[in-house]
């Protein structure tokens, strides 16, 4: 992972991603009110590859969630300039914001909108050739008796979890594959646990975990040039691995 040039000044950045969890792409001499506030938060451990200080790996994700929007909130009431690692654009305020939406467990607030599409779009998939169990779940979501509040496509699969009518705390994970059309049902969440599976999947499904689209680009251009015809190349360079120190 390359740490953008943008991150190499006094910014704090905050990202995260499923090899690191929470992390912090900052220097590794920090001013002392950042340090204590970093340190309060749990970012103890530093990652040179990265340019980061992140959290010990056995700390649960959701409480390195917590522990970062808490930072985050503290570093910006404090006067230092907080930004998305994965969106780069944002203004401290919009990652304040961006963090107390990935931490919370209220309901989805584009919820109709997102069921709406989807129940139009299951509507159409029922010409399809599929599985029964998948035409059962197609036609309830069609029938608007599953309402879609949430979902997100990677590759090939659309994740999905939906509320049954009239049930909005009891939801559904579902899964549509869709070069075959085919949606399943993954997980049957108890009503109890409603805010924690939105939570959940704001975190693993929702939130942007790729790194910015400019250090995507400058990647893709240095794998480009790497390939080119009639050039010689050297071996490929060789990350260089975590240095876990901590601070303290």
């Amino acid at each position: 992972m390359t740490v953008p040039r943008h991150a190499r000044t006094t910014d704090l950045a905050f990202g995260w991603d499923f090899d690191w969890g929470e992390f912090v792409v900052a220097p590794r001499r920090l001013e002392p009110a950042v340090e204590e506030i970093l340190d309060e938060a749990g970012f103890w451990y530093r990652a040179e590859s990265l340019g980061a200080w992140y959290m010990h790996r056995s700390v649960p994700m959701f409480e390195q969630a917590d522990a970062a929007a808490a930072a985050i909130g503290l570093l910006a009431a404090a006067g230092k300039r907080v930004r998305n690692w994965h969106a780069p654009q944002q203004r401290s305020a919009d990652v304040v914001r961006h963090y107390a939406w990935l931490t919370s467990q209220a309901p989805f607030p584009h919820a109709e909108a997102t069921s709406e599409a989807a129940c139009a779009e299951a509507g159409r998939r029922l010409s399809k050739l599929q599985s029964p169990d998948s035409r059962t779940v197609t036609e309830l979501i069609a029938r608007g008796e599953l309402l879609v509040e949430a979902r997100r496509t990677f590759d090939e699969n659309e994740w999905m979890i939906a509320s049954e009518r009239g049930k909005p705390d009891h939801y559904l994970e579902l899964r549509h594959h869709l070069p075959r059309h085919e949606t399943s049902v993954t997980g049957d969440v108890p009503e109890a646990f409603a805010g924690h599976v939105r939570r959940s999947f704001r975190q693993l499904i929702l939130r942007e975990t790729r790194p910015p689209a400019s250090t995507r680009a400058r990647a893709a251009a240095l794998t480009s040039r790497a390939f080119a015809p009639r050039q010689a190349h050297d071996s490929a360079a060789h990350t260089p691995a975590a240095t876990p120190g901590r601070r303290r």
